[in-house]
């Protein structure tokens, strides 16, 4: 049973949570492979997928989901992390990547919102690992919900 999600909780996160939790079955996380985008078309814009990269260890945007790049009026997309300032090593996003590889368990982040849109008056998101062989983490698996209004 996946961890409920702590405040300020989204509809949006625990369904993300809870399906990651259902493919994830008895083993401790699912693999790429598991995750089809048929069964979350609701999820599918606020949707996050990250390459973990080693030997140094990165991170690399492999899809950004069409309602976080509106919102964020950027596409970042095949960006790795080291490769923005605001996402290299010792920020608060790097550090919650390193922890999601460290644990293999999922994370809901509090990094604060900073974008251009004036609109945006809360941000959730959780971040959960994926493995090829059930030990080492080769991808995460976001789900991003922004709340919005004047």
């Amino acid at each position: 049973m996946a961890k409920p999600i702590p405040p300020p909780t989204a509809a949006l996160l625990q369904r993300g949570l809870d399906y990651w939790d259902r493919k994830r079955g008895d083993r401790r996380m699912p693999a790429r492979r598991d995750i089809e985008p048929t069964e979350i078309p609701d999820l599918l814009p606020n949707i996050v997928l990250v390459d973990v990269e080693r030997d140094p260890l990165d991170f690399r945007y492999r899809l950004i989901g069409t309602a976080i790049t509106a919102r964020l009026a950027r596409d970042y997309t095949g960006s790795s992390f080291s490769s923005l300032p605001h996402q290299q090593p010792g920020s608060r996003v790097w550090e919650t990547a390193v922890r999601i590889i460290a644990e293999r368990e999922p994370v809901f982040s509090d990094i604060p919102y900073v974008g251009p849109d004036r609109w945006v008056r809360g941000y959730g998101d959780v971040y959960m690992p994926l493995s090829e062989d059930d030990d080492r983490v080769n991808m995460i698996f976001g789900v991003v919900q922004f709340e919005t209004g004047p």
